[in-house]
């Protein structure tokens, strides 16, 4: 006898996905025609919120993804890129390692329902982006052709807990609002680089973290021994150490930290990282000085700071040179690698997942535009399967029906 799932008879897998699908195309033209309060009063073109619209019913599709394991999964890989570390990027492996990620990082952190495993405390603005003249000489991607493009910019704090003060690392995830109806996303960390470049390595570093019975907070013996036997993983920790924390999230830089590669008109490829480079100027201060202020202080700063005007950043590719590895999230590059600025972010004001139309905002850094393509970082890959377990996870949806009203 098949198990309704949210009144979805369970048949076979495709059965399913079918079903869910036609719902979920249901249910988003009606929100289409029934949002006073979104980003349709803002913007008459109501296109690119189907996007958005898919997310309200990921718990829909997270209770099939663990039912009929998972949905297809389109490879973003370029063909002339070989895979790296070992890491083979199915369907099935990259969900059930995301599903372990995210159930390591909350033993650690702390495991706090209906917050994102990490960044859990954050805030969303709205802005307008406009690429430059130079944009167009590396990239075709819409919203790097000179048209104001609406956007929304989450700010956030680097760990799980979201009553924690603010720490060293901080975070700035931008979703562009395409003119074909699409959106893509750009997610960034005040850290210039991870702390792992595979997948095994993660798992691993994340194991030494765990707590030790009895006790509370991070496993420091077992940090210090991994560290001395990874020095890849020590030198980001002492990069990320040597790095002054925020003063203000509009003197923050943030580093994509991952390489994408960058398709022209004429499709030259120029591989490249990506920065945000704050408009007045990077300022710092003591981690100590920070940690001691009020858990929302640099949000309270920026609004503060938006009441006086737009806040604003440049985007910056840093090129990549010949012998610079595309697919380790620990390397970093030399410092005289060209930077080129192909466009600038204004923040305007502060907004909210109602007025945007989507309560869950998923900024999953792989969701990218023609002009724009990943690399076989496996630590960016894997991303996407981490951010859609997490955001699965803080909306109920595999121990919920998300139709039910239910919150």
């Amino acid at each position: 006898m098949s198990r309704p799932i949210c009144g979805v008879a369970r048949t076979s897998g495709l059965l399913r996905l079918g079903l869910l699908a036609r719902v979920l195309a249901e249910a988003g033209s009606q929100l289409l025609g029934n949002s006073p309060n979104g980003y349709p009063a803002l913007y008459p073109d109501r296109q690119f919120l189907r996007p958005a619209l898919g997310n309200i019913f990921l718990a829909a599709g997270a209770a099939v993804l663990r039912q009929a394991c998972v949905p297809s999964v389109r490879s973003r890989r370029p063909r002339f890129l070989q895979p790296s570390h070992g890491v083979s990027m199915t369907q099935q492996s990259q969900y059930r390692s995301s599903q372990d990620i995210v159930h390591r990082i909350r033993a650690i952190l702390g495991d706090f329902p209906g917050y994102r495993a990490l960044h859990a405390d954050g805030r969303l603005y709205r802005g307008t982006f406009r690429g430059n003249e130079a944009a167009r000489l590396y990239t075709r991607a819409q919203h790097l052709q000179g048209d104001a493009i609406p956007a929304t910019v989450r700010f956030s704090k680097g760990g799980g807990d979201p009553h924690a003060p603010f720490g060293a690392t901080v975070g700035m995830a931008t979703r562009f609002y395409l003119p074909d109806g699409q959106f893509t996303n750009s997610v960034m960390l005040s850290q210039k680089l991870f702390f792992s470049n595979s997948i095994e390595q993660f798992v691993a570093l994340l194991e030494a973290l765990k707590p030790l019975p009895g006790q509370d907070g991070v496993n420091k013996t077992g940090l210090e021994a991994f560290l001395a036997a990874n020095a890849n993983v020590a030198r980001s920790f002492k990069l990320r150490g040597e790095t002054p924390a925020p003063v203000s999230f509009a003197h923050t830089e943030f580093n994509s930290v991952h390489a994408f590669l960058f398709r022209n008109a004429a499709d030259r490829i120029t591989a490249a990282r990506v920065h945000w480079i704050p408009v007045e100027g990077i300022r710092g201060q003591p981690l100590d000085a920070l940690s001691g202020q009020a858990g929302d202080v640099l949000f309270t700063e920026l609004e503060a700071r938006l009441q006086r005007g737009p806040v604003g950043f440049d985007m910056e590719l840093e090129l990549a040179g010949p012998d610079d590895p595309l697919d380790d999230a620990t390397a970093l590059w030399p410092p005289d690698r060209e930077r080129v600025r192909i466009g600038r972010l204004l923040i305007e004001r502060a907004t909210t997942e109602v007025e945007i139309g989507d309560p869950v905002m998923n900024h999953d850094p792989t969701v990218l535009t023609d002009g724009i393509e990943a690399t076989d970082d496996p630590i960016l890959q894997i991303r996407r399967g981490v951010y859609e377990v997490s955001a699965a996870q803080r909306s109920g949806g595999w121990k919920r029906c998300p139709f039910s009203g239910a919150r």
